[in-house]
């Protein structure tokens, strides 16, 4: 088959070829900076976080929040007023657990979301995770402070805008929980070399041993079978005793 369709795209097979050479080469740049240490080169491959399909719903989950700030968080207020203390939030008895809530969707949905894609280091990705999903907890709380306020206290319930903040967290945490919990491509082409090159060290066998029973390894050795080697032996040395004269042969029967 081809490598090219009829259309000048690669076809399946060239882009899974282009693929593994390109997984292979980041490899072996890891083991080569690791001083070929390959567990050292798995832990550096493991601190980047390779968003690939996930960073347009991050995105998303950006504009949403960033949007939702100018919208009515409940009835006048603004979801800034809530963020920022205003007057206007005092007025109308913002809640604490909104205020966190709006807090949350500014550090996580925002700065943190920010940053996990321009480092994509896969620290900030687990605290983005962290923090947006306990924003997602708290805009339950925030919607439930703004249904449950009684008929005399000033204000509405939930705005557009606290609906949008919570949705767009939610977006964010869907869209990490696809990358920050499983292995990326070049990690298990590392973990790979790792198993096969264990196989062949005694030492690592050895290693891998104590760590399934508990119990040091049984070194690998080869018995051979060499009683013929000795009775030859015994019977060369017994004919030259019997050659030398004036020597009794030891190896006979004594009367």
């Amino acid at each position: 088959m081809s490598d090219v369709t009829k259309e000048g795209t690669p076809s399946l097979e060239e882009r899974q070829r282009r693929r593994t050479e390109a997984i292979n080469a980041r490899v072996d740049s890891l083991a080569e900076e690791a001083g070929g240490d390959l567990a050292r080169a798995e832990r550096r491959a493991a601190g980047t976080i390779i968003l690939g399909s996930a960073t347009v719903p991050l995105i998303i989950g950006i504009l949403l929040v960033v949007t939702a700030f100018f919208l009515p968080h409940s009835g006048e207020v603004r979801g800034y007023d809530v963020l920022l203390f205003s007057d206007r939030s005092d007025q109308f008895l913002t809640t604490m657990p909104e205020r966190i809530f709006v807090w949350l969707a500014f550090v996580g949905g925002i700065l943190l979301t920010a940053a996990t894609l321009i480092s994509k280091a896969t620290i900030v990705g687990w605290v983005n995770w962290v923090v947006c999903g306990i924003g997602v907890f708290y805009c339950f709380l925030a919607v439930g402070m703004r249904n449950t306020r009684g008929p005399e206290e000033p204000g509405s319930g939930p705005g557009i805008g606290l609906w949008l903040t919570g949705l767009g967290l939610l977006i964010i945490v869907i869209a990490l929980s696809t990358r920050v919990f499983r292995r990326t491509a070049v990690q298990s082409a590392i973990n790979t070399r790792r198993r096969e090159a264990a196989d062949k060290d005694e030492e690592s066998l050895a290693a891998q041993q104590r760590l399934r029973v508990g119990m040091p390894a049984v070194p690998h050795t080869t018995d051979v079978d060499d009683r013929r080697a000795r009775v030859a032996a015994r019977r060369r040395a017994r004919e030259e005793r019997e050659d030398q004269p004036g020597e009794p042969d030891q190896g006979s029967d004594t009367e």
